[in-house]
């Protein structure tokens, strides 16, 4: 497998990627990695997902992403040799020891009690056996909003963590990954649980975080206030050898502790620009003053400028803003447009560069340092910024609109119980004070990671991910749709900008319609607004990606697939596994449906880059099924009393096998094949196959679909093909290799274009009116 990096994307560091192999090709997880020149690069592998005969279906692979170069070779290779280990974990009573080469760590376990108000996530890092972080956890503050006698009541209050669980994920000789399940909120009618996973690479200088929030509260009491993890840093020296740089557009904001400029003692200009330099400690400055008391005596009765802010309030603005201390106000240092969110914080021993990804795409966010002057400073990745007004979960009105605003049943649904969002930051411990290169390309491969893929025609040939054409202009027709795909992807990329689709709980999606009146897409419209992966955005995305390998589509497809797993769908509660159906807020409409969420959203991204969140997701959903038993808007009583819900062949069923299908290849658990197995049979089993219905009961204990007639009356109607059913359909038939679902997709493609005389005929009347088609 001939694999290279995306255009704009840096090639650096260490890199994940996903590997697709041919029925039987990959017998073991083990592989050989070489660059195109023929040298061996070293890669730590595991297989994603397998075919039913036990071969690998899907790799991750994580390697040097500088070896790789512009591209690579990846091959099966039963004997090939493991890496030469850089990364040690010793495990000891109370904690985890770990070694990279280069940096070392302490992670305590999670009933070790040694951080009880903290929820360490680790302590004591060094470089090189230079102490630089005493300790890293994470914080969140929560705002209560009470009515008390008819006053109006708003308390902020910062939360300590607690952490119920630590897992090694992944341990092997490039990549360990560490798992924290925890919760920001103790003994306080919440817990706003987390999932945080932390990467460390052999002889890197960077930590990754990639940390999952889960909303457990009450909308109208739980507002989100601040959210992020802190680093609580080593710094030494005095403090006007404390610096503060911050990454702007497209210079570097530099200020320190104390600002060595001084009237009485007089302090020459050159002492300044030594300060800034990083040269101070190593050469007396130059001037009327050269001695070093003279600074000192200054330092003892200049300010000293304990706290920066970096605060990006929108998509279109942010400030850097800094205080003395608390108590007194914030001046603002300055303003910009978008910030690539990064942040360094040194001392004369070195510190940390600090930066969240998709920063100013996800705002509000912060990048924050307190007690800079002293020798132990905090520094704050903040996913969502305190500065910022707090988040409201609740929704825009108390009544639904059903009818007038295409929303889904008569009360009000709009839960926010469950969801989740995630985020993503990294460090890089530095021993010096970091040159303005170095800070832009930290940014950089923070931002733009590498991502390694195969050429479209690879993918092609194996079917990743079904059925899909390659492009191609050797047609009039061939060439119009092509020329359409390829407005239509720029039309939406351009509408995420103009429309400013963006925020931390909305960047992703986009909107469902608009309003040629208002000019404007009716983001205030009931179940016009968000569209919530209605008529599958994300296959679109992903597919138009595979055909043609641009970097600029798999930027718009990663956020909409890490927006769509995380914000539009439950994780826990009696609505686990299922997702809200398009609305003015993410989570607000009645209508709770598996199509939302299935697993086949997911798919892509996880197996193209081994993203171990999207992981968890896909076991969020696999029972799906079984909250939709729970649904009293899906259920019915049948002649013998008993209760069950009523689903579709499309989407409902289909989303099923989809949860079912992607679990079943993860794991090869044949419970979840033989439910599969037991739909095909009981819809092979109808009139007219897939066209029959739309309606069946469905016996979750047994996976039935219990076919009750053809039913023109019901508000229900078959949603197969604009939400994916044919894709998901086709897939499954050849990992499973199920003849009779491929008979049932070549019914259904008979029977579906036919005029309503036609099928009216073949059926004998009993489907007339049924709504196949979608003009869109």
């Amino acid at each position: 497998m001939k694999i290279h990096c995306l255009e704009n994307r840096t090639a650096d560091g260490y890199t994940t990627f996903g590997s697709c192999w041919k029925k039987g090709e990959a017998k073991t997880p083990s592989f050989i990695l070489y660059s195109t020149d023929g040298k061996g690069i070293p890669v730590q592998s595991k297989p994603m997902a397998f075919w039913p005969d036990g071969s690998i279906k899907w790799g991750s692979h994580t390697a040097d992403a500088k070896q790789m170069a512009r591209g690579a070779c990846l091959l099966p290779f039963p004997e090939s040799a493991t890496p030469s280990g850089g990364i040690h974990i010793t495990e000891e009573k109370q904690a985890y020891l770990v070694e990279n080469g280069i940096l070392s760590l302490t992670i305590p376990k999670a009933d070790a009690g040694l951080f009880p108000a903290g929820g360490c996530l680790a302590k004591n890092l060094t470089l090189m056996g230079n102490p630089l972080i005493r300790s890293i956890f994470p914080v969140f503050i929560l705002e209560r909003h009470t009515m008390e006698n008819g006053v109006y009541h708003t308390v902020a209050k910062e939360h300590h963590a607690s952490i119920h669980s630590v897992t090694i994920e992944e341990q092997g000789p490039l990549q360990a990954v560490f798992c924290f399940h925890g919760c920001h909120v103790q003994n306080d009618s919440c817990t706003m649980p987390f999932i945080l996973r932390m990467y460390l690479w052999k002889d890197s200088t960077e930590l990754k975080f990639v940390h999952t929030f889960l909303f457990d509260g009450k909308e109208e009491r739980d507002y989100l206030k601040g959210m992020g993890i802190r680093f609580e840093t080593a710094l030494s020296g005095p403090a006007y050898q404390h610096h503060i740089q911050i990454l702007r557009h497209d210079e570097v904001f530099h200020e320190a502790g104390q600002i060595l400029d001084s009237r009485r003692p007089r302090l020459n200009p050159s002492v300044l620009k030594a300060q800034l330099d990083g040269t101070l400690s190593v050469q007396a400055p130059s001037g009327s003053i050269t001695d070093m008391s003279a600074i000192t005596d200054a330092s003892a009765d200049l300010p000293v400028w304990n706290h920066y802010h970096l605060h990006q309030d929108s998509a279109a603005h942010y400030a850097i803003w800094k205080r003395t201390r608390p108590g007194c106000c914030f001046l603002k240092s300055g303003e910009g447009h978008r910030s690539p969110g990064v942040m360094a914080v040194t001392g004369e021993s070195g510190g940390l560069l600090l930066g969240i990804r998709d920063f100013w795409q996800k705002y509000p966010g912060g990048l924050a340092v307190d007690s800079l002057g002293e020798k132990n400073s905090f520094c704050t990745a903040w996913f969502y910024s305190p500065m910022s007004p707090a988040f409201d979960f609740r929704h825009y009105d108390t009544k639904s609109y059903p009818e007038t605003c295409y929303e889904g049943f008569k009360e009000v649904g709009a839960s926010a119980y469950g969801i989740g969002v995630t985020s993503e930051c990294r460090i890089q411990l530095v021993e010096t004070l970091p040159s303005s290169g170095i800070i832009h390309s930290f940014a950089s491969h923070l931002q733009k990671p590498p991502v390694f893929v195969a050429e479209p025609e690879y993918y092609h040939s194996l079917k990743a991910f079904g059925y899909w054409s390659l492009p191609s202009a050797d047609t009039v027709p061939g060439r119009q749709l092509e020329a359409a795909l390829d407005r239509a992807f720029a039309f939406y990329r351009r509408e995420v900008e103009c429309r400013s689709w963006y925020g931390l709980f909305d960047y992703g999606d986009f909107m469902h319609s608009y309003d040629s009146i208002r000019h404007t897409w009716k983001y205030d419209v009931g179940g016009f607004a968000w569209q919530n992966t209605e008529l599958i955005p994300t296959y679109w995305l992903w597919l138009y990606f595979l055909r043609t390998g641009r970097e600029d589509v798999f930027t718009l497809a990663e956020a909409m697939s890490r927006h769509t797993s995380e914000v539009d769908i439950y994780h826990f509660g009696p609505l686990k596994g299922l997702g809200s159906r398009h609305n003015v807020r993410h989570w607000g409409c009645s209508c709770k449906e598996p199509r939302i969420a299935m697993a086949g959203h997911h798919r892509f991204l996880f197996y193209l880059t081994g993203d171990a969140r999207l992981g968890d997701v896909m076991e969020d959903v696999k029972d799906a099924d079984l909250a939709l038993c729970q649904n009293p808007h899906n259920t019915e009583t049948l002649p013998d009393n008993r209760t069950l819900p009523v689903v579709r062949s499309g989407p409902d069923w289909s989303s099923f096998v989809s949860n079912w299908m992607t679990h079943y290849e993860r794991t090869l658990d044949a419970e979840y094949l033989k439910k599969i197995e037991t739909g095909i049979s009981d819809i092979f089993s109808t009139p007219y196959g897939f066209a029959s219905g739309p309606d069946y009961y469905y016996d979750a204990s047994a996976s039935h679909l219990i076919y009750h007639g053809e039913i023109e009356e019901t508000p229900n109607q078959h949603l197969q093909i604009c939400m994916g059913g044919p894709q998901i359909w086709l897939e499954t038939a050849d990992m499973i290799n199920d003849d009779r679902l491929k008979e049932l997709l070549t019914r259904l493609g008979e029977f579906y274009y036919l005029p309503s005389e036609k099928k009216s005929r073949l059926t004998g009347g009993k489907i007339k009116e049924r709504a196949f088609s979608w003009p869109m």
